[in-house]
């Protein structure tokens, strides 16, 4: 597949390239010489290839009175609305096998921004070793694509090839990417194709085509997947960071979003032209239609399309379980929690078309039964789940360790694909707040969204004033990991459990999910319930009592337990 998109450099010179179907004229503009005319091409594009443009160079495109960075710009100076930097092409490292299979993945969900007291590449880097002793085999990095200012979640960018400059280069970034796989640690990079970011969207000022104008997300905007130039950027996008810097996979956020027409033949071209850099790729997908179809296997287990899908469906009974809230997904008054974990734990989904009525009113879309354990990412805690609550407060604020250990264990040692937020190996209780850099005009209308979504997207009770003020420095202050945090007592005593239900993970998990999976028995007793996951390598039995009362459960024993 040919690139299209961003500054390509040979030896004639380096062509540039714009997508602007409906642009009377664009020129590329520099800072200090003459500008140069664009060409019409075909299929809406405009190019021309220039001379004495070699790596450094730092250009803008013009459409009347816009001036506007490369909506693939590789390397931007002066952020969103700056220079782009012609950059040379990192060379792919030509791995041709997977560091690690994907059910051995243990991942940990990292911020770049908030995971160091620099909040760098280079800093991430180095605190590396922390997490694989840990157990991590997989670390997934939330958005790092530039966004506005020096702070973001990153889920707002409007350049998505180009590296923040608060993180660090490119090189920076391969860098860290090279020194995770020398520990043996998987990385697995978010990325956000379902909208742009508002601030610095130039995107729509000059190809409108680029938006379905009868399709809005929370964020801005529908994606207009009709274009065909339009899939190739995001497939383009995809490959850069599985081939150039050498991720190991992308996890795709909120595809559900993607409301066009087209979308199904997006995802299916987003999938094949991961795979067509890397066969390997462990390709994640947040949909909250519970789509089990994207998630098919060959007869040998390999998946068609995506590997697995975030499984908020686990989290949100888990989490009523031992906290008693019955918010975040998880309201209806007729639920049935026990039998709701029953069937989670079994096989996967909760709610979906073999859901018996609406346990939470959100019963969706097709069985997911049938589908091996590893299409599913389970978690307790992401970055979601703590950001979007009124006090961003983690598990450890609301429940006791015990609990939290029940959680752990329910997660670590299940058949699924265990997934952590950073910190959470150690009971920390850092908060994780939204956060962003805008000017205070923009800023204004960012925070009154906050509000209006705590209000009306997640159920939170929330006055004038009592969110923390996302523009503020101090509430992204607050999201950073103090790593001295780490040495205390409390948490050493909390680390070393969950190294050992890692390792007990590897040790007994492993092999067994290492094989196919032919099915899941699974029973109720009272309020507790007894799960057999069936692999050709043996079964994995659960038996789980999330009361805080004892109970009889009866099983029979047939190995030594761990």
């Amino acid at each position: 597949m040919a690139a299209t998109f961003g500054p390509l450099i040979g030896a004639s010179g380096t062509t540039f390239n714009l997508w602007a179907p409906s642009a009377p004229a664009v020129s590329l503009i520099f800072p200090e010489s003459s500008p140069i005319d664009l060409q019409k091409s075909e299929h809406g594009f405009w190019t021309v290839t220039a001379k004495d443009c070699g790596p450094g160079t730092r250009y803008k495109f013009r459409i009347g009175d816009l001036d506007f960075p490369d909506p693939a710009s590789r390397q931007q100076e002066g952020g969103t609305s700056g220079w782009s930097v012609v950059s040379e092409l990192i060379e792919p490292s030509g791995r041709k096998q997977p560091l690690s299979p994907w059910h051995q993945a243990l991942i940990c969900e990292v911020h770049v921004g908030t995971a160091t007291p620099e909040g760098t590449f280079e800093a991430l880097g180095d605190k590396l070793e922390h997490f694989r002793d840990a157990g991590y085999t997989t670390l997934e990095i939330m958005p790092i694509n530039t966004f506005p200012g020096s702070r973001n979640w990153g889920y707002d960018g409007t350049l998505i090839f180009a590296p923040a400059e608060a993180y660090g280069t490119r090189e920076e970034l391969r860098a860290l990417v090279d020194r995770a796989h020398e520990l043996g640690i998987c990385l697995v990079l978010d990325v956000v194709y379902n909208h742009f970011g508002e601030f610095d969207n130039f995107v729509e000022h000059y190809a409108r085509e680029w938006f379905d104008p009868d399709i809005n997300t929370p964020w801005g905007p529908g994606i207009d997947f009709r274009q065909e130039a339009v899939r190739q950027f995001y497939y383009e996008n995809a490959m850069m960071w599985l081939s150039e810097f050498d991720f190991d996979g992308l996890r795709f956020d909120s595809v559900h979003e993607m409301k066009t027409e087209c979308r199904d033949d997006f995802l299916t071209g987003l999938a094949d032209a991961c795979r067509s850099v890397k066969s390997h790729a462990k390709l994640i997908i947040e949909n909250m239609d519970n789509s089990a179809s994207w998630l098919e296997r060959d007869d040998d287990g390999t998946p068609k399309t995506y590997t697995a899908q975030w499984d908020d469906d686990i989290h949100h009974v888990l989490n009523y379980l031992v906290t008693g809230e019955d918010k975040g997904g998880y309201d209806d008054p007729s639920k049935d929690p026990i039998a709701d974990l029953e069937k989670g734990l079994a096989d996967g989904f909760i709610h979906d078309g073999e859901a018996e009525g609406e346990s939470n009113g959100s019963t969706r879309n097709e069985p997911g039964s049938h589908l091996p354990p590893a299409a599913f990412v389970s978690y307790v805690q992401n970055h979601d789940q703590i950001g979007n609550r009124a006090d961003s407060a983690r598990l450890p604020d609301r429940i006791g360790p015990e609990k939290l250990d029940f959680l752990h264990f329910a997660v670590m040692l299940a058949p699924q694909i265990p997934l952590f937020f950073m910190g959470e190996e150690a009971h920390l209780r850092t908060h994780f707040p939204f956060f962003l850099d805008l000017p205070e005009k923009a800023a204004a209308i960012k925070r009154e969204d906050r509000y209006k979504q705590m209000r009306e997207i997640f159920n939170e009770d929330v006055e004038d004033g009592g969110l923390p003020d996302p523009n503020d420095p101090q509430t992204f202050a607050m999201a950073k990991i103090d790593w001295s945090d780490f040495e205390q007592p409390q948490s050493q005593a909390s680390l070393a459990r969950f190294r050992q239900l890692a390792q007990w993970r590897k040790e007994h998990v492993w092999p067994l999910t290492g094989s196919k999976c032919l099915g899941a028995r699974s029973g109720r007793q009272g309020d507790a319930v007894v799960v057999n996951w069936i692999f050709e390598s043996g079964t994995l039995s659960m038996a789980l009592n999330p009361t805080d009362h004892p109970t009889d459960i009866a099983c029979a024993i047939t190995a030594p337990p761990f």
